[in-house]
C-alpha cells in the first residue's frame, strides 16, 4: 500500500479556498497542473509502498499527547523557488509551530518502528500545483493571482493515516483511519 500521514482540512475550508484557487487556475493557464480541491491536505510523513500498516499505526499513537490548536492558511510561495518554481503552495501563519511539532513527534515515532523518511526539515505547506515543463511563467502568474493575506482557519483536532492509489486519472485517497489530538 502506499501510504501517507496528513492534516486534512474541512470541507468548509476547501469551500474558503476555492475562490482563490480557481483565479490561479484560471491565470496558470496550462503551465500547472493544479491539485484537486477534495484532496487539498498537509502532508506530515510521506511513507510510500509499505505493508507495515500496524507499525504506523502504532506510531500515530504519538501524537496523542499534543494539543489541538488553531491553524491560518496564509501566504503563498514555490519549491525550490520563484526563480524555477516546480511546485507551488500556500503557507501556514497561526499553528505553524504546532503543525512542526506534531509532524516531527509522528516523524520520530515512525523512524523508531523502522521507516525510512526523507530527512529534509518539514516545511508546512499546502501543495495547490505543479509546474509543467516550460512553465514557469504561467506558475508565476498563477501564484501572483493568489492573495497574500489569510485565506482560512480552522481547528487542527486529527492526523489521518491516508491510502493513495495512482491512477490514469490521478491518485485516489482513502482515509483508512484518524487519530485525534489531545
Amino acid at each position: 500500500m502506499r501510504l501517507f500521514f496528513a492534516l486534512q482540512l474541512p470541507e468548509s475550508v476547501k469551500e474558503q479556498l476555492a475562490p482563490a484557487l480557481e483565479r490561479a487556475r484560471q491565470t496558470g493557464d496550462e503551465g500547472v497542473g493544479f491539485t484537486r480541491l477534495e484532496q487539498l491536505h498537509f502532508t506530515l510523513a510521506f511513507l510510500g509502498e509499505t505493508d507495515k500498516l500496524e507499525d504506523a499505526t502504532a506510531a500515530a499513537q504519538s501524537v496523542g499527547e499534543l494539543p489541538q490548536f488553531d491553524l491560518a492558511i496564509s501566504g503563498r510561495g514555490a519549491f525550490p523557488g520563484l526563480g524555477r518554481p516546480r511546485v507551488l503552495w500556500l503557507g501556514v501563519d497561526d499553528g505553524k509551530k504546532q503543525l512542526c511539532e506534531v509532524a516531527e513527534t509522528l516523524c520520530a515515532a515512525l523512524k523508531e518502528r523502522g521507516f525510512k523518511l526523507d530527512d529534509r526539515p518539514f516545511k508546512p505547506h499546502l501543495t495547490i500545483g505543479r509546474v509543467k515543463p516550460r512553465g514557469d511563467k504561467d506558475a508565476r502568474r498563477a501564484l501572483e493571482a493568489v492573495p497574500k493575506n489569510e485565506l482560512a482557519r480552522f481547528a487542527a483536532r486529527e492526523i489521518a493515516l491516508v491510502q493513495s492509489v495512482l491512477g490514469p486519472n490521478g491518485a485516489k485517497h482513502t482515509v483508512l483511519r484518524t487519530f485525534p489530538l489531545k
